[in-house]
């Protein structure tokens, strides 16, 4: 029996691909990225409803992908972790497409892949200060590309990068010095001979029609019906009408009658100011419900808000259902969706824990139960 669980909804992932396509040219192709167990949404859950629907997958650890192909995938796969040399063989028995960030890779690549080219994607730093090739490496990668042996044993299919700021139109200026940039790494391949597939990684850039020129769009966090910023979603509301595909239901195992003065959770952090009514839910900081939450929250019980009361711990949470005319242990309580007229976001979630809605789906303990609906 399922105490949490979470609700993806396949109709809403597919109508956030056919919404995002829309800002896609017709021949730029879709990459899902379903790292982080898919934001958080399952990640086998995901590939399976959406998997006829886009062109390729992008995953960050290299594991995922070697799991993904296991279960039958047979669409392109490309690591966005950097590859290690004892993966290399795990990437070609498996036909993976896997980054390059470091030139170190290329000593080994040289001593010969077999009969199979490895598929690299070359990953530049052009702006964001994190992974990549910086601008500076670019003479010495160009002639190691050259190398007749790298020739002979690597297939250059993409050139990438990260966006640092696409979802901040006061930072337009540097999205657009980044996009020159990565077009500066694909000309200077182009010179030797190369022309990967040119792409970028932000839903942001893709939305906002910034990166719509690009071979492949890598897409994120919009997949699953997020905006990348409150400033992307009033920018762009008018064109893409995307649909949070999770909800997060748990049951509650408790409900009792407490007096005015009566104190709740660890360190007494929360004292009845009423004679109240209180619910237990059986999920806490262990599920993904952030301690700094505490008496900030709220949660849906019976179409109505009631806020989550004391301190979140380990596996339990206190909320207040004084005002909830009918409550009994076993009814559903949703953490994040709607019930009735009421809805609670990731967003929401966000500004109660301090962080972004990408951080609070990302964190939901992958082993609650990921129910795919209608």
């Amino acid at each position: 029996m399922d105490l949490t669980w979470l609700e993806i909804s396949k109709s809403a992932l597919l109508k956030n691909v056919a919404e995002i396509k829309k800002s896609l040219a017709p021949q730029t192709k879709f990459m899902a990225v379903v790292k982080a167990n898919a934001y958080g949404h399952g990640l086998l859950e995901v590939v399976n409803a959406i998997k006829n629907k886009v062109d390729a997958f992008a995953v960050f650890d290299f594991n995922d992908a070697i799991y993904l192909r296991g279960k039958k995938l047979t669409k392109p796969i490309l690591t966005l972790g950097r590859l290690w040399p004892e993966q290399i063989n795990w990437a070609l028995k498996n036909n993976l497409e896997v980054t390059v960030t470091t030139f170190d890779i290329f000593d080994v690549i040289k001593k010969g892949t077999g009969e199979q080219k490895l598929m690299v994607h070359i990953c530049v730093d052009t702006g964001l200060g994190r992974d990549g090739f910086a601008a500076a490496d670019m003479e010495k990668l160009n002639e190691i590309l050259q190398n007749k042996n790298v020739q002979k044993n690597v297939e250059i299919v993409g050139l990438y990068a990260h966006f640092a700021s696409a979802d901040d139109a006061g930072f337009d200026y540097y999205t657009t010095s980044q996009i020159i940039a990565l077009r500066k790494w694909q000309k200077s391949l182009e010179k030797i001979g190369l022309k990967p597939a040119i792409h970028h990684g932000a839903s942001a850039g893709v939305l906002s029609g910034q990166a719509t020129s690009f071979d492949i769009a890598r897409i994120g966090v919009s997949l699953y019906g997020f905006w990348p910023s409150k400033e992307v979603k009033v920018r762009n509301k008018n064109n893409s009408n995307l649909q949070p595909v999770l909800s997060w239901k748990a049951k509650i195992s408790e409900v009792k009658n407490m007096p005015k003065g009566s104190a709740i959770s660890y360190g007494c952090s929360h004292i009845l100011t009423r004679d109240s009514k209180i619910a237990v839910l059986p999920i806490g900081y262990f599920d993904g419900i952030a301690r700094v939450s505490s008496g900030r929250s709220w949660v849906l019980i019976g179409g109505k808000k009631v806020p989550q009361i004391g301190r979140v711990t380990m596996n339990l949470i206190v909320v207040d259902v004084t005002d909830v005319k009918k409550v009994k242990e076993g009814d559903i309580a949703t953490i994040i969706g709607c019930d009735e007229k009421e809805t609670i976001s990731a967003e929401d979630w966000g500004s109660w824990s301090q962080t972004s809605n990408y951080e609070v789906v990302t964190k939901i303990n992958s082993v609650i139960n990921r129910k795919m609906v209608a």
